[in-house]
């Protein structure tokens, strides 16, 4: 029968050290052509300006088998729900049979923090240690938790639109993870000081621009995933080395991408690094000192299917859950 998991029971069996690794396992598997994902598939909902996203995949060596499906309704926080609502499916690849449906709200967050935190590992420069957070959201709070996993974070420098919001999500950071986390004035004054920058933004025109950046800075670009929606400025574009989670997706979904090449700033060669070949070894990590480098990631399903397959597994070794017939 499978097991119904809830939100807090999902927090509860997933650490963010188990997520980063299983992650990067399924980023190898994915570059490696050891994973079966198409490219997410949107299904609009005019009448309520609603989309809802179907992501599946499979991962042939770690042998997940997964399906997330995602909400997004601009709309919702008057209604009192979150923008962003989220489910998993996961499968028993051997006979289909559905084992687990979980909220995948945590997961997302998780999951998403997780990929960054890869490319951090192999791309960041190793005496990296401000960390500066553009959008403090749920994305901008896990991203502070992966970001410490993997580099010795001594203080983190924040910014958000609305400086309340600001204000809040640094002083339940600081309490969290015992960081201090400053609030500045402005984008410009996080980028200044970020030797790691995390762009976790809604924006549809650049938030940051290539003369705030410091020397080998390397950022995590995570907010947009739509051809008209951009975080990064074309000159950083240009200037960088950029890595992505799929190129597929990328050339497809990437505003941040897509609009730069568009002007004849760039092309696709430039963006045809995966973070999987990264961590595999196929491909370098950082060349130099003062190299700018950026992850670029639209999110796949292969972290989807390896972060539930974890969370399955954690449940059944620990009896968390509760089992339904359908």
């Amino acid at each position: 029968m499978p097991r119904i998991l809830s939100r807090d029971e999902v927090t509860r069996l997933l650490s963010m050290a188990d997520a980063i690794r299983v992650v990067e396992q399924a980023l190898i598997e994915f570059s490696a052509g050891e994973a079966v994902m198409p490219v997410r598939g949107t299904t609009a909902v005019p009448p309520h300006r609603g989309l809802l996203l179907t992501m599946p995949a499979y991962l042939s060596r770690s042998d997940a088998l997964a399906t997330k499906m995602v909400t997004v309704y601009p709309q919702n926080p008057a209604r009192g729900l979150p923008v962003i609502l989220a489910v998993i499916v996961v499968f028993d690849p051997q006979s289909g049979a559905p084992l687990a449906i979980m909220d995948g709200v945590h997961v997302t967050a998780v999951r998403t923090a997780a990929a960054s935190a890869v490319a951090t590992k192999y791309l960041a420069r190793e005496d990296a240690r401000v960390l500066g957070i553009i959008g403090t959201g749920v994305q901008g709070a896990s991203h502070l938790w992966a970001m410490r996993e993997v580099r010795p974070v001594e203080r983190a420098v924040v910014f958000n639109r609305t400086r309340a919001k600001a204000e809040e999500f640094a002083q339940a950071m600081q309490a969290q993870h015992g960081v201090p986390v400053a609030v500045a004035h402005s984008a410009e004054e996080v980028a200044r000081a970020a030797d790691v920058l995390v762009l976790a933004t809604s924006a549809t025109e650049p938030v940051i621009r290539a003369a705030w950046l410091k020397p080998g800075c390397h950022i995590n670009a995570i907010g947009t995933h739509t051809p008209t929606m951009r975080e990064l400025d074309s000159d950083t574009v240009a200037r960088a080395r950029v890595v992505v989670d799929s190129r597929d997706a990328n050339r497809v979904e990437c505003g941040d991408l897509l609009i730069p090449m568009q002007e004849g700033r760039i092309s696709l060669e430039h963006f045809a690094d995966e973070v999987g070949e990264v961590a595999s070894g196929r491909k370098p990590g950082r060349r130099s000192l003062d190299e700018l480098t950026i992850f670029k990631s639209v999110g796949i399903a292969v972290e989807d299917a390896a972060t539930g397959a974890l969370v399955y597994q954690r449940a059944l070794e620990q009896s968390v859950g509760t089992e339904v017939e359908l």
